[in-house]
């Protein structure tokens, strides 16, 4: 099972980006960790939480480079992007990641994030465990950066048990370094 959280963690990297090398960056966001629940330490300018593990219910929120090309499709986001286009980059993504399988877009729709236009995605995957997951993922374009939040939890147990939980860790979500758009 330890082998499969960490598998987890990888696979919720590897959705967004390649990881790139260095110490532990600095990220230019704050967000509560809720009461009970464990950050992982990433080298990546990410926030990873967690009440029961990876392969029962997580919070991912991360920062990356507009300049850096995502791992699947070697596509990059760029300054003025619309939000509906960012969330198509997202879903492409998603899609040529090898270890999602039975992925199903449940909905795509604008979003307020923190003051910030940006998307969210609704959808469902197995991964290349067998195990289901549902996934809420917010995503919007400051500066010269993307700033994701996403929540997955596998469906049967875990997705509607923390999903306030989720909505407080959103509505605590603040940029700390002021960045033009």
């Amino acid at each position: 099972m330890k082998t499969r959280f960490w598998i987890c963690v990888f696979l919720s990297i590897a959705l967004v980006s390649c990881a790139h090398g260095g110490g532990k960056p600095a990220y230019n966001f704050n967000a509560a960790v809720p009461e009970g629940w464990k950050t992982i330490d990433s080298e990546d300018p990410m926030l990873f939480m967690t009440k029961d593990g990876g392969y029962k219910q997580f919070v991912l929120i991360r920062e990356r480079s507009l300049a850096e090309p995502f791992q699947f499709t070697q596509r990059a986001m760029r300054k003025g992007m619309l939000p509906d286009e960012a969330a198509d980059i997202i879903v492409n993504e998603i899609l040529s990641d090898t270890n999602v399988r039975n992925f199903s877009l449940l909905e795509k729709s604008l979003a307020r994030i923190a003051g910030h236009s940006g998307f969210r995605l609704t959808f469902i995957y197995t991964d290349a465990d067998g195990f289901n997951f549902k996934t809420l993922y917010y995503g919007f374009i400051n500066g010269d950066s993307f700033y994701n939040i996403r929540y997955a939890a596998t469906q049967e147990e875990y997705f509607q048990k923390d999903l306030k939980t989720f909505e407080k860790v959103f509505e605590s979500f603040k940029l700390v370094a002021a960045k033009t758009s």
